[in-house]
């Protein structure tokens, strides 16, 4: 974690650190499980692809839990993915600027494919291993 980072919207390293932990805690269970029934870990035989969406969609839903002033964005594929808390009707919106968009990626020096060029902030993180 980078301790000098200025984070937005009231975030806290610690909401990342939490969030991380879910994570962790989830492919732990699941390949116990699968491991025990002589299959290959999920991390194993998913796409890259689907992986990083599934970390994405995972992140965003447990930094949403953790985050004191973000929730995610109940619009289906909405942007940006965590929304500030009542600034939009339902916490709903197709194409908002007042939030925190999520995006993991396996690429070294942690650059991503984005939306393209939208006025947010952008909370990226790059998976190792």
């Amino acid at each position: 974690m980078n301790s000098k980072a200025k984070l937005p919207f009231e975030l806290r390293l610690q909401d990342f650190e939490l969030a991380m932990q879910d994570v962790y805690d989830f492919f732990f269970d699941v390949n116990v499980g699968l491991t025990q029934r002589g299959l290959e870990r999920l991390d194993d035989f998913l796409r890259p692809a689907i992986m990083s969406g599934l970390l994405s969609d995972m992140l965003t839903a447990s930094l949403g839990r953790h985050s004191r002033t973000l929730t995610e964005n109940r619009y289906f594929n909405g942007h940006p993915d965590l929304v500030v808390k009542g600034v939009y009707a339902g916490d709903s919106v197709k194409a908002g600027v007042e939030g925190v968009e999520v995006k993991t990626t396996r690429k070294s020096g942690g650059a991503v494919d984005t939306h393209g060029a939208r006025d947010h902030v952008d909370v990226r993180v790059r998976l190792r291993g």
